[in-house]
């Protein structure tokens, strides 16, 4: 954006700073990323952010304006799904998100969901003791 006052030209470019989201587990593996602007309440979460999954101890970088964001992150293993949901997150300068789902303590502006998947086994199982 360019404007002008008096003759005097004021370029405006807002600044962008990356996410890292860092996948520190060993076993499990991100399948989405998903992010929403915190200044406007419940506001929809966005697209999945990611294209292919982030194998465990690897990264991703996302390219934000400065803001304070929400992130939801969704891991998952063999049996289950994990949401973990960042809130309130300041990017006003490059930042990680270590994305671990034992490593947060109780204060922690971290919420994980634990689902558990449908299991062709268990199903199964099911229709054995349902007759």
């Amino acid at each position: 954006m360019v404007f002008s006052f008096n003759g005097c030209d004021y370029i405006y470019a807002p600044k962008n700073h990356y996410v890292s989201i860092y996948n520190n587990e060993c076993d499990k593996y991100i399948t989405s990323v998903y992010y929403r602007d915190n200044c406007y309440g419940e506001e929809r979460w966005s697209k999945n952010m990611i294209g292919l999954y982030i194998f465990p101890y690897d990264y991703i970088d996302l390219l934000f304006e400065e803001g304070t964001y929400d992130f939801s992150v969704v891991l998952e293993d063999d049996y289950y799904s994990y949401d973990l949901c960042f809130y309130s997150v300041n990017v006003y300068e490059n930042i990680n998100l270590d994305v671990c789902v034992d490593c947060y303590d109780k204060n922690a502006k971290v919420k994980i969901i634990k689902t558990p998947k449908e299991n062709k086994n268990n199903k199964q199982d099911n229709k054995k003791y349902s007759q």
